[in-house]
């Protein structure tokens, strides 16, 4: 039989440096490029630990925000207001792209939940105060339907 790795494991403890109403995580793309049906890398995230899951009441662990850059049109639309505010990890950059971006999805996971995304679109992990989050992350990488996934821990 042949040993898996399970992924990189990420432990962030209360208080994290991003968090509260303003910034409540750091927005950031893992890939710049064009969104394509065909092909892409993703995030797979298993989440074994949440804060506030004792009590139940816990923020949300993830954010994803809905930009879809499909054709050079859609990126020239949106780079002046994103590109250097997400190369730059200040609040005052976070608070911009917050702003050029609208509303993200929130991503309610439970422990035990596992998540895929595509890292092409900006997300952040959402910070807390108290507590512990412990997850374990990979990314795959699909390359086209005769191609195999690639699976990086």
């Amino acid at each position: 039989g042949r040993e898996f790795g399970g992924g990189l494991p990420r432990i962030m403890f209360g208080p994290t440096r991003w968090r509260g109403e303003a910034t409540p995580g750091f927005v950031h793309a893992d890939e710049f490029g064009r969104l394509d049906g065909k092909l892409g890398t993703f995030s797979a995230n298993i989440y074994l630990s949440l804060p506030g899951d004792e009590s139940g009441d816990r923020p949300s662990p993830l954010q994803i925000f809905p930009l879809s850059i499909h054709r050079e049109e859609d990126w020239e639309a949106v780079a002046p207001a994103l590109l250097e505010p997400l190369s730059a990890q200040d609040a005052v950059s976070q608070v911009a792209i917050r702003k050029a971006l609208g509303d993200p999805v929130e991503i309610d996971a439970r422990p035990g939940d596992l998540v895929i995304f595509c890292v092409q679109r900006p997300h952040c992990a959402v910070g807390f105060d108290d507590g512990v989050r412990v997850s374990l992350q990979c990314f795959v990488t699909h390359k086209g339907l005769e191609e195999k996934l690639l699976i990086d821990c």
